[in-house]
């Protein structure tokens, strides 16, 4: 009784989590031909070939991150709120138009109102009723798109080292200084959109008070939380390995690009399975260090045998 009880309670839920971060790293790959058709390359040809371009995107994320602690000290909670659906639901227009497109070729003007129309839905649903569901939805929407435009944005090695700088990053933010989860908590009470929840209880509502993030005696939070920031960094590196490796086929009619992001999001999905070990003891973790290390092995042993080179790729746009 009691081990049926933890697997409806962690692994039930923690099964569900590695879906929705499968889920959202395949569709990103779907997503790669229409983003590169509209030229969604966010750095212009430095991303593909500069390695300082991730490392000044870390550097951002670090200013912003202490702004958002300086916006939660100040309890400018509604503020914060605003600025975070207004950036996703103007997001939504660059996320969607593609796939819009894609699924009804011959009304284009259609396509960019249903595009407008969702962004309302968006900014409406979010602001009025941010329930886990709601927020997941747009969340995973949002994850897919950004971690395919990031992917055929970065060449692989600026790729590579965007995951290693995060990983480290991340692991000081929660281990060392903890300033993260003071980020994770805030985030939390304000309902705001970068995280994925998935309920470890029937019933479960994010409007409820959810208490600290670290709890005494570890006692389990009632939903599995996951950011954002670990389902797309990951598939950056995925992404961008199938946006720029040779598509020549190697093995039963697939491309080398093909095996090794396959084989890179294999190493991604060990991670995430090591990470809900540590989960399952109640504690946050770093979420990063685990998942990009998976990443980065799957990539680097694939590439050694489907192209039989140690460039691994990093020099393909010099």
């Amino acid at each position: 009784m009691a081990g049926a009880t933890r697997y409806l309670s962690f692994y039930l839920p923690a099964s569900i989590t590695a879906g929705l971060f499968l889920l959202v790293q395949i569709v990103a790959l779907l997503l790669v031909p229409q983003y590169e058709y509209f030229g969604y390359q966010a750095f212009g040809a430095q991303g593909q070939t500069n390695p300082l371009i991730p490392l000044l995107y870390v550097g951002f994320l670090i200013l912003f991150t202490f702004l958002l602690l300086y916006i939660f000290k100040m309890k400018k909670g509604n503020l914060l709120r605003v600025i975070f659906i207004f950036i996703m639901s103007i997001s939504a227009i660059y996320v969607l138009f593609p796939v819009f497109i894609l699924l009804l070729p011959s009304f284009p003007e259609f396509d960019f109102y249903l595009s407008v129309g969702v962004m309302v839905a968006i900014a409406v649903a979010l602001w009025l009723y941010p329930e886990w569901y709601i927020v997941d939805t747009w969340g995973f929407i949002m994850a897919a798109g950004i971690t395919a435009i990031f992917g055929i944005s970065l060449g692989i090695l600026p790729a590579f080292v965007l995951l290693v700088a995060m990983a480290a990053y991340d692991f000081v933010a929660v281990y060392r200084t903890k300033h993260m989860l003071g980020v994770a908590e805030g985030a939390m009470d304000l309902n705001l959109p970068i995280m994925l929840m998935v309920p470890r209880k029937l019933g479960f509502s994010n409007f409820e008070k959810k208490g600290p993030l670290v709890k005494e005696g570890d006692e389990p939070r009632e939903a599995l939380y996951i950011g954002l920031g670990d389902m797309i960094i990951p598939g950056v590196l995925t992404v961008s390995l199938f946006a720029n490796l040779p598509s020549t086929p190697v093995a039963f009619g697939l491309g080398g690009d093909l095996l090794v992001a396959a084989s890179a999001l294999a190493g991604a999905l060990i991670g995430f399975v090591m990470l809900m070990r540590l989960t399952a003891r109640g504690r946050p973790q770093a979420g990063l260090p685990l998942l990009n290390t998976g990443t980065i092995i799957g990539f680097m042993v694939s590439y050694l045998v489907v192209f039989h080179n140690l460039s691994f790729g990093f020099l393909l746009h010099f």
